[in-house]
C-alpha cells in the first residue's frame, strides 16, 4: 500500500493507498483508496489523499465496487450478530476463525514472497505499535458488544470519521469547510441520542443482566439499584465503543508514517491476526487462572453451537475480503458513503429478530450519524471530482 506522502495540503488525510491488482483488470489513473478495511472492517475508516497514481480497476460492470462494499458489510454485521444471538460469546468463537485466517494469508503471502516485517527500526517499531494498538480497537469492539446492541454499538463506533477530522484540524492544521463542521454537529447528536445520558434522557425501567456469553433484559420493577446498574452496563459499552473510534483514528497518524512502506494488504491483514489471536489466547489465560472459569474448555468447545458459530465466524473474513474488493473498485468516497449501511443492517437485524427493539431516539441519532457520512462522502466526491478536472486542464494547458 503506497501514498505519496507530500500530498499533506489535501482535505483527505492520514491514509493509505489502495494496492493494485495483476488479473485482468484494466488501468485507470484516479484517486488512490484510503478506506482501510483490509484488517477488520470495525477498526479503520476514513478518507483518502490524492496521489494521482494508476491504480488496477476491475472490467466487470460499474457498480461492483458499491456491491462489493455492501456485501461485505452485510456479512461482517450479520455473522457478528447471529454467533450473540447463539449466546457464544464472541472472543471464543473467533479463536478458530483467526487461526484459519492466519494459516491462508500465511500461506498467500509466502507463496508470493511477499515480506512481513520491513522498514527501518523506527518503521519497525510503528508497525508493532500499530499492531498493539488494533489489538485494542479488537478487544474494545467485541467486549463492547457484551454491554450495548448492535445498532447502538456500531453508530457510535462510527464516531471514527469525527476523529479523523478532528486529527486532521489539529496535527495538519487543515482548514474545515462548513459541510465538514455539519457533519461533525450531526455525528455529536447522533452519539448523544444513541448513548442517551441519564441527565438528558429518562431511563427505562429496565437491566441488563450482562453474562459472558450472553445480554438478558429482564423488566424491573423501577429502583435506583436498577437504573444505576443499567447505566453502568450501559457506559462500560459506550466507553468502550468511543475509544474504540478513537483508536481507530488514532491509528491513521501512524499509517501516515508507515506509507512509503508499500505494505502489501495480504502482509497487514497477516500482522494484525496474528495480533488479534494473541488477544484471544489472553483472553482464555485470563478466564482460565484469574476467574477460574473453565467453561471453554469443559463445556463451550464441545457444543454444536459454538462449532456453528465459529463456521459463521468466517463470513466475517468473507466480508473482509469484500470490504477489499470494493476499495479497489470504486472511489473512496464512495465507499465511504456506502459502509454507513453497517448501521441499517444492524437496526434491521436487531429490530426484526430480537425482543430487544431500538426506540425513537436510537433510530433518529443512527440517522443523524448516517447523514453525518453521506456529508463527508459527497464532500470528498465533488472534492475528487474538481481535483481530477484541475489536474486534466493543467496538462492540457501544458500540453499546448
Amino acid at each position: 500500500m503506497n501514498l505519496a506522502e507530500q500530498e499533506n495540503h489535501n482535505q483527505q488525510h492520514l491514509l493509505l493507498s489502495s494496492s493494485t491488482t495483476n488479473d485482468d483488470s484494466t488501468v485507470k489513473t484516479r484517486r488512490s483508496s484510503s478506506v482501510l478495511i483490509a484488517i477488520e472492517p470495525v477498526v479503520l475508516l476514513t478518507e483518502e489523499v490524492d496521489d494521482g497514481e494508476s491504480v488496477a480497476t476491475s472490467k466487470s460492470f460499474a457498480l461492483s465496487g458499491i456491491l462489493y462494499s455492501l456485501l461485505g458489510c452485510f456479512l461482517f454485521c450479520t455473522a457478528t450478530f447471529t454467533i450473540k444471538e447463539l449466546q457464544i460469546d464472541l472472543l471464543d468463537a473467533l479463536v478458530i476463525r483467526f487461526i484459519i485466517q492466519i494459516f491462508l494469508f500465511g500461506i498467500f503471502v509466502i507463496s508470493h514472497h511477499y515480506p512481513i516485517w520491513i522498514g527501518s527500526s523506527k518503521e519497525k517499531w510503528l508497525q508493532l505499535v500499530l499492531c498493539i494498538l488494533n489489538g485494542f480497537v479488537f478487544l474494545g469492539y467485541f467486549i463492547g458488544f457484551r454491554y450495548l446492541p448492535l445498532p447502538d454499538l456500531t453508530t457510535i463506533n462510527f464516531t471514527r470519521l469525527l476523529w479523523t477530522v478532528v486529527f486532521g484540524i489539529l496535527i495538519y492544521k487543515e482548514k474545515p469547510s462548513v459541510i465538514i463542521f455539519l457533519a461533525v454537529f450531526l455525528t455529536l447528536i447522533g452519539v448523544v441520542f444513541v448513548a442517551q445520558p441519564t441527565f438528558i434522557f429518562k431511563q427505562k425501567k429496565i437491566a441488563s443482566e450482562i453474562t459472558l456469553n450472553m445480554t438478558s433484559t429482564t423488566a424491573l420493577n423501577g429502583t435506583d439499584i436498577v437504573n444505576t446498574f443499567l447505566f453502568s452496563n450501559r457506559m462500560i459499552g459506550i466507553s468502550l465503543s468511543l475509544a474504540t473510534g478513537l483508536f481507530s483514528a488514532f491509528n491513521l497518524l501512524i499509517f501516515k508514517q508507515l506509507i512509503t512502506l508499500k505494505l502489501k494488504t495480504s502482509v497487514l491483514i497477516l500482522q494484525h491476526s496474528f495480533v488479534f489471536l494473541l488477544c484471544l489466547i489472553f483472553n482464555q489465560f485470563y478466564k482460565y487462572f484469574l476467574l477460574n472459569d473453565l467453561t471453554f474448555f469443559t463445556l463451550t468447545i464441545f457444543q454444536w453451537k459454538y462449532w456453528l458459530a465459529t463456521l459463521i465466524s468466517l463470513l466475517q473474513t468473507l466480508g473482509v475480503i469484500c470490504g477489499n474488493r470494493a476499495v479497489k473498485r470504486e472511489r473512496p468516497s464512495i465507499v465511504t458513503i456506502v459502509s454507513a449501511s453497517e448501521i441499517i443492517y444492524a437496526i434491521l437485524l436487531q429490530n426484526i429478530f430480537t425482543k430487544d427493539k431500538s426506540n425513537l431516539w436510537v433510530l433518529l441519532g443512527s440517522t443523524l450519524v448516517i447523514s453525518s457520512v453521506l456529508l463527508i462522502g459527497v464532500h470528498k466526491f465533488v472534492q475528487e471530482r474538481k481535483t481530477k478536472k484541475k489536474k486534466i486542464d493543467d496538462r492540457n494547458n501544458v500540453n499546448k
